[in-house]
């Protein structure tokens, strides 16, 4: 029996062993006391992280210069942030204002009026020129008799 109990103990990781015993630590009330990291290793990895963000911050510098000089080169407007915003979370876009939709009924009732402007010259001419070749129709076939 106490071979197995060793056997078992050897079979073990250094971690697994590590994870017992602090589980023990904690059944039995005892504090565990916190691994304290090298203060030059701390140092190193808040250095590491400064240069991380002042890559990023350089890398995102030169691309916004990159987009300005695509924009003055095509003439084109940098977009309105804002409005970008107020689309995102929506699924149809914005919505209209009353004058929005106040001013397209008045452009569609325009259209409306000039469309139908536009067909009653058009039965106008037609009837005329139908008249005038059942006209020509009469007189043809006068002559002919």
């Amino acid at each position: 029996m106490e071979s197995a109990a060793t056997g078992f103990v050897f079979s073990l990781s250094s971690d697994q062993l590590s994870g017992i015993v602090k589980g023990f630590d904690r059944l039995t009330g005892e504090p565990i006391e916190p691994e304290m990291e090298d203060p030059e290793v701390v140092a190193a990895r808040q250095e590491q992280e400064k240069r991380r963000k002042d890559k990023h911050r350089r890398m995102e510098a030169d691309r916004e210069r990159m987009r300005q000089q695509i924009r003055n080169k095509y003439n084109l407007k940098k977009k309105d942030e804002a409005r970008e915003q107020e689309i995102a979370g929506r699924i149809a876009g914005n919505r209209k204002t009353p004058e929005q939709v106040a001013l397209e009924t008045l452009h569609a009732e325009e259209d409306e009026s000039l469309m139908t402007a536009i067909n009653d010259t058009f039965e106008k001419a037609k009837n005329t020129v139908a008249s005038a070749c059942t006209t020509v129709k009469n007189v043809v076939s006068l002559w002919k008799t």
